[in-house]
């Protein structure tokens, strides 16, 4: 009786023939499959089944009569896939067994189930039909994997199959009710999503946060104090430099010391203009207190650890981090990367890992000083996964790697390494320092005992601001006071790695799909920069959906039905009954927008005008003032350019102000005029001028 194993791609596809025995390629149209003994492994590409409406008609919401198709019919864009269903489809008829090996998740569960359904004709849940499950595409794994087969996953399967059916009617239902509201003022396709929705209001609020923050100015008092250093005879040493000492070193023997005023953040110029004139020329060391912790070594990487470490180490996308990381995957170089676990199982044995990865030269140190120890335990984390264990090397000796494929599997085994390593000792140092009673302080922290710290090597980065050792009652000669003038800053941007963890802290979107959401509303251009930036339009898009139909944007609603999948695949709960509450909600939010079809288009249209050369700010940006040539308000607006003032009833209107290159921000209210004040960041120096060109200041740079 014949078999035929199903995997997601054409690589697994032959890992596993070749792992299974002596394997015969076999091609049609052009499409590799393998033959070993009775059974045929051939791949699928992916998803090679979606949904789509059955009865395509008039453009209307809200639909929910749809069938699974195969993916060549539903766009040209995966034609490709025709020739790989074609031949499963011809394979398939010569066979009574199938078994899933796509990876063992909720989206490799699906593609198999799918497959197996409606390309083999055979029903999934069948005896028939049986589940492979393995962590890493070693050839050990793959056997074992082969050697204990388990029944279709039908709560993982379920799951996923529900999840694709809610998202189809989330995202066509509302993006149709977006663009035909909209099209009614002018031609656009808009669109948005389930789990897209939240995540834009998410990243609209910081955009709020920032667009309405006004800085405000702020002084701090900066002492240098030195003493002579005790130095042995015959002691060349010149200058120990200390923690925030900025100041270039000389050829005296002293140590120096950076401090800052107790107070911090004068408000007040004045104020910290009087600290600073009744400091002397000597500082008295009123206390010096040392304080030891324990850093305990890093856990293992999750897929969103890896992601946010790779970001801010390597500065790779996490969308690209999950393609590089499922490159490795398929080349049997690391365990599986879209889990959610941080914890390393007793089963994986870490030391023949260990030694394997001994062959290559740049781990061949941190292999030896592990594997001369007695024991090797993991710091694993909190985070589980009934499915997969944390990434991890296998041993497997990979190609030849280079540029952000070798940074990224690089990070993964150095990350491994230091998992198992000793907690590192950090010695923090604060001193209080009395110059004329004004007091300052200086804090310096250094590594006392580096533990795990060479073990995760580049990666393991620390300030390290020695403080001179110095006790209560020193003297120290002052060097220099100085106060600077800084303004406060707005938030942080989230940045595409920070994103993603706020998305998980908040159980947004799955594991696999966070970071693929986010490129989704920077391809609808809902979002702008590597610093995220909401765009006119995507706040518009936020706020008239805030205004007139809120449940598009519910974190609270998406986290629901987040849970009730979970719940499908433990089988607490039905997929019938998840699906019935989906339409329910669909058919409550279609009701409200077709209310407000009218009001949502003209909302949504007035931010879309001129967003071909130059994106409007318009209703979403800080008004500047009144518009000096008709009755509209400026406000910030960007082109190919940069950003300059311009009116919020362009094109009407076309007046406009030119700003200098660079940073600028909107920093007060001209007292002269009423008009905003901005700040322009010039060789790292804020420029403060009146935006208005008619202000008495005259402070300006150019109108139109």
């Amino acid at each position: 009786m014949k078999t035929l194993i199903i995997t997601e791609k054409p690589s697994v596809a032959q890992r596993i023939a070749q792992s299974l025995g002596s394997a015969k390629r076999h091609s049609k149209n052009g499409i590799t499959y393998f033959e070993v003994g009775d059974t045929f492994v051939a791949p699928a590409v992916g998803h090679i089944f979606g949904l789509m409406e059955k009865n395509k008609g008039k453009w209307t919401y809200p639909v929910f009569d749809i069938e699974w198709v195969p993916s060549h019919e539903m766009n040209k864009a995966s034609a490709f896939t025709k020739k790989y269903l074609a031949n499963i489809k011809f394979l398939g008829k010569k066979c009574k067994k199938f078994i899933n090996a796509c990876d063992y998740d909720i989206e490799g569960e699906v593609i198999g189930f799918n497959t197996i359904k409606y390309a083999c004709n055979a029903d999934p849940l069948k005896p028939s039909v049986k589940r492979m499950k393995y962590s890493t595409l070693t050839k050990e794994s793959i056997i074992s994997a082969y050697n204990a087969l388990e029944p279709t996953n039908k709560g993982m399967a379920y799951s996923g199959l529900t999840r694709h059916k809610l998202d189809w009617y989330w995202g066509i239902n509302l993006s149709r009710a977006l663009t035909i509201a909209v099209k009614r003022q002018r031609y656009a396709t808009l669109s948005i999503g389930r789990v897209q929705g939240p995540t834009l209001k998410l990243l609209s609020i910081r955009e709020r946060q920032i667009l309405k923050f006004n800085p405000e100015m702020y002084w701090q008092i900066e002492m240098i104090a030195s003493r002579e250093m005790a130095k042995a005879p015959g002691d060349k040493t010149a200058v120990k430099k200390m923690a925030g000492d900025k100041t270039a070193g000389d050829k005296t023997a002293r140590e120096r010391v950076s401090s800052f005023h107790i107070k911090d953040k004068f408000k007040d110029k004045k104020e910290a203009l009087a600290a600073k004139d009744n400091c002397g020329d000597t500082a008295v060391v009123i206390s010096a207190q040392k304080r030891k912790y324990e850093q305990k070594p890093p856990t293992p990487f999750d897929l969103t650890t890896l992601q946010t470490e790779a970001y801010k180490h390597l500065k790779i996308d996490p969308r690209r981090t999950l393609e590089i990381a499922q490159e490795l995957y398929t080349s049997a170089c690391i365990s599986y990367p879209r889990t959610s676990s941080q914890k390393l199982p007793k089963e994986i044995d870490y030391k023949v890992i260990i030694d394997k990865l001994k062959r290559i030269r740049e781990y061949k140190k941190s292999c030896e000083t592990l594997l001369a120890r007695k024991k090797l335990k993991p710091n694993n984390g909190k985070k589980k996964d009934p499915a997969h264990p944390a990434i991890h090397p296998t041993g497997e000796m990979p190609r030849e790697l280079g540029g952000q494929v070798k940074g990224v599997y690089d990070l993964i085994c150095m990350r491994f390494f230091a998992t198992f390593g000793d907690p590192a000792v950090r010695e923090t140092m604060t001193i209080k320092l009395d110059n004329n009673s004004e007091i300052f302080i200086a804090k310096g922290t250094r590594t006392a005992e580096p533990g795990w710290h060479p073990l995760y090597g580049k990666y393991a980065k620390f300030d390290e601001d020695e403080l001179p050792d110095l006790k209560k009652g020193d003297k120290l000669d002052v060097d220099k006071i100085t106060m600077h003038e800084k303004e406060t800053k707005p938030p942080k941007r989230y940045t595409p790695a920070s994103i993603i963890r706020e998305m998980e802290k908040r159980n947004i979107g799955t594991k696999a799909t966070r970071s693929n959401i986010v490129d989704i509303l920077f391809r609808r251009n809902y979002l702008t920069g590597k610093s995220i930036e909401v765009s006119p339009l995507g706040l518009s898009v936020v706020d008239t959906m805030e205004k007139y139909c809120p449940d598009v944007l519910s974190e609270k609603l998406t986290r629901k039905f987040e849970k009730e999948m979970e719940q499908i695949e433990s089988g607490k709960i039905s997929d019938e009954k998840v699906i019935e509450e989906g339409k329910d909600t669909i058919i409550k939010i279609s009701g409200e927008f077709k209310k407000k079809e009218i009001e949502i288009g003209k909302s949504l249209a007035k931010s879309m005008l001129g967003s071909g050369k130059a994106s409007i700010a318009g209703g979403n940006a800080p008004t500047l003032g009144k518009c000096l040539k008709c009755e509209g308000n400026l406000v910030i607006r960007t082109s190919k350019l940069g950003k300059f003032v311009g009116c919020n009833n362009y094109p009407e209107c076309t007046y406009k102000i030119t700003l200098p290159k660079g940073n600028v921000k909107v920093s007060g209210k001209c007292k002269l005029c009423g008009y905003s004040i901005l700040s322009a960041f010039i060789n790292k120096k804020p420029f403060r001028f009146c935006i208005n060109p008619e202000c008495p200041t005259k402070k300006k740079f150019g109108s139109g």
